[in-house]
């Protein structure tokens, strides 16, 4: 038991690593986006940010929600991708941690950075509106929040109620993108560290 405890903390250290790696290349890339593009270009930059957070949302909770059998019952049948989709509901934990918690977080942490800086280069260019900065800036922030929570909780009810379909989904895009660069990221192993053999069969 305590074993199984130890070895479930090895994977923090890669977490925080890639996520701080993750984010900060996401960052820096949207702020050199945000100084040297449209103010239109950057509102949309900041739509597809908070979009994408709430796909990821999605994700995630349907991973959660959704059932092996089905897929199983695809990937006897070759179906393409169901075998990755095995796998996406069999480690649901890690999938829910990278989309709802790394991509998820980073998207909402980013999209709020985004905002202050919006509204920085306003106040720039617009020396008047910074009698009202405070209303201004809380309007603009109270705004963006509640784009990403009404979009999450409409994603949520989709998630569950079309759970399967999603992962079925996701789990094709996963297999074109290993098609696509060769890697092998949804290698399926039975409790115990074997792999699954049957699984691999179906691929």
């Amino acid at each position: 038991m305590a074993g199984k405890k130890k070895n479930g903390w090895k994977h923090i250290p890669v977490v925080f690593l890639g996520s701080f790696i993750l984010a900060a290349t996401v960052g820096f890339g949207s702020q050199l986006l945000i100084r040297h593009t449209s103010p239109v270009l950057t509102y949309i930059l900041l739509l597809v940010v908070i979009g994408t957070g709430v796909i990821f949302d999605i994700v995630g909770i349907a991973a959660t929600a959704a059932s092996e059998a089905p897929h199983h019952a695809r990937a006897a049948n070759r179906v393409f991708g169901a075998r990755q989709a095995v796998y996406l509901v069999r480690n649901a934990d890690k999938v829910a941690n990278f989309t709802n918690d790394i991509v998820g977080d980073i998207a909402g942490t980013l999209s709020g950075v985004m905002v202050a800086t919006i509204i920085l280069d306003i106040m720039l260019s617009y020396p008047s509106l910074q009698v009202h900065e405070i209303w201004f800036s809380t309007g603009m922030l109270a705004l963006a929040a509640s784009l990403n929570i009404t979009g999450k909780a409409m994603g949520k009810s989709f998630a569950i109620r079309e759970a399967n379909q999603i992962i079925g989904v996701v789990g094709g895009i996963v297999a074109s993108f290993e098609k696509v660069t060769g890697l092998n990221l949804t290698q399926l192993k039975k409790r115990g560290g074997r792999k699954n053999g049957a699984a691999r069969r179906d691929s």
